[in-house]
C-alpha cells in the first residue's frame, strides 16, 4: 500500500509542509538552526491569522525552499513563480513615501525579503541580488522608526523583532564587505541606552549569527569600517586604526552548548566565525590600511588562521560558509 500524502490545497494542511520546508532548508542553508527555530515558529503560527495571498506566498518560499533543498537543478519553476508574486508588491516602486506609504505598509511589504533574497543567493547572480537590494533599499527605510531626516539605527535593526529588517541591514553590512560598493544606506552606531551596551557587547544572539556565522559584534565593526574606507579610503587616521583592531580582537567566537549540540559541528562553527574575523583584519590592513598582500600583519593573519583551519575535521555543513570569509582576501583593492 503506498503511503498517504497530504494535500497541500488544504487550509488544515498548510502547517506541515510550513515545517517540513524549513526544516529541508534550514539544514543546508542556516549556519546554527536552533538559534532561529524560536523565530520561524512565532512566525508559522501566525500564518494562521494571515489573509489567502499571504498565505499562499509563504507555501511558495517553503515549496521552493524544498526544491533547492533537493535538486541542484536552479532553474525552479517554483522560484520563478514566488518571484512574480514579490514583483507585485510595492518595492518595485522606487519612491514608497512619495505616495504616502505607512511604516506599517513597508514592513508588510518587507514580510518575506529576507526569504527571497536568501534564496536569491542560492539560484541567481550576484547582480540579481544586489538589484533586488536596491529596490528594497527604499522600503526598508521607510520600516525603519527613525525619522527621513536622519540615519537608520543600526544596534536598533540588529536587535528589532521584525526579522526582515535584521536580514536586510545585516546584508548591506556584508555586501558591501565583499563587493567594496558602499552600503545601501548609512547607519548610525550610537547605543540607543546605557543598558544595552553590554548587551550588545555580549554576543548573546542578537544579530545574524545564526544565518551567516557573522559574530554579533564584528557586525557593528564592520558596519564602521564600510563608512570609514567610504569616506576616506585607505588614508585612515592610526589612531582609528588601532580602535578598530581592538574591536575585532574583542569579538569571540559563540555556540550553542546542550546535551544535543554536535561537538564537531560546533568546532566547524567556531571557525567560521573566526574566518570572518580574519576577513575584518585583512579589510583593516588592505582597505583602511593600503597594505598589500605581503605585508607581515597579513601574512600573520592568513598563516594563524589556515593553522587552526587544518585542525579542524572537514564537513559539508558549515564548511559551506567559509566561502564568502575566505574569498574577501582575494577581493580586497
Amino acid at each position: 500500500m503506498n503511503e498517504l500524502v497530504l494535500d497541500r490545497r488544504i487550509e488544515s494542511n498548510t502547517l506541515p509542509f510550513l515545517v517540513n520546508g524549513f526544516a529541508s532548508w534550514s539544514t543546508l542553508f542556516i549556519f546554527e538552526t536552533t538559534q532561529i527555530i524560536p523565530v520561524v515558529a512565532r512566525h508559522i503560527l501566525r500564518s494562521r491569522s494571515f489573509d489567502p495571498q499571504t498565505r499562499q506566498i509563504m507555501l511558495l518560499i517553503f515549496n521552493t525552499s524544498l526544491a533547492i533543498s533537493r535538486t541542484k537543478d536552479y532553474s525552479l519553476p517554483q522560484f520563478t513563480t514566488l518571484q512574480r508574486q514579490i514583483d507585485r508588491s510595492p518595492a518595485r516602486d522606487p519612491s514608497p513615501r512619495r505616495y504616502g506609504v505607512t511604516r506599517e505598509l513597508a514592513l508588510a511589504t518587507m514580510e518575506h525579503s529576507h526569504q527571497f533574497i536568501s534564496m536569491l543567493f542560492k539560484v541567481g547572480s550576484f547582480a540579481s541580488v544586489l538589484s533586488v537590494m536596491d529596490l528594497y533599499a527604499p522600503v526598508f527605510r521607510r520600516a525603519c522608526p527613525e525619522c527621513s531626516e536622519g540615519l537608520v539605527n543600526l544596534r536598533r535593526c540588529l536587535t528589532t523583532l521584525d526579522v526582515q529588517l535584521k536580514y536586510y541591514a545585516s546584508l548591506d553590512d556584508l555586501l558591501s564587505l565583499i563587493t567594496h560598493r558602499p552600503m545601501f544606506l548609512r547607519y548610525t552606531l550610537d547605543f540607543l541606552s546605557p543598558q544595552e551596551e553590554p548587551i550588545m557587547k555580549s554576543n548573546k544572539g542578537t544579530g545574524l549569527r545564526w544565518m551567516y556565522g557573522v559574530p554579533d559584534q564584528l557586525m557593528f565593526t564592520l558596519a564602521k569600517m564600510n563608512g570609514l574606507f567610504e569616506d576616506f579610503g585607505n588614508r585612515v587616521d592610526p589612531e582609528t586604526i588601532q580602535e578598530l583592531e581592538q574591536e575585532i580582537a574583542a569579538c569571540r567566537p559563540v555556540v550553542s552548548i546542550g546535551s544535543g549540540e554536535d561537538p564537531i559541528m560546533n568546532l566547524g562553527r567556531i571557525m567560521v566565525q573566526e574566518a570572518w574575523t580574519m576577513a575584518a583584519r585583512v579589510y583593516l590592513y588592505m582597505g583602511l590600511c593600503g597594505a598589500n598582500s605581503l605585508d607581515v600583519r597579513e601574512v600573520k593573519v592568513w598563516n594563524v588562521f589556515m593553522r587552526r583551519l587544518g585542525g579542524v575535521k572537514s564537513r559539508r555543513h558549515p564548511d559551506s560558509f567559509l566561502v564568502y570569509p575566505i574569498a574577501i582576501p582575494q577581493l580586497v583593492p
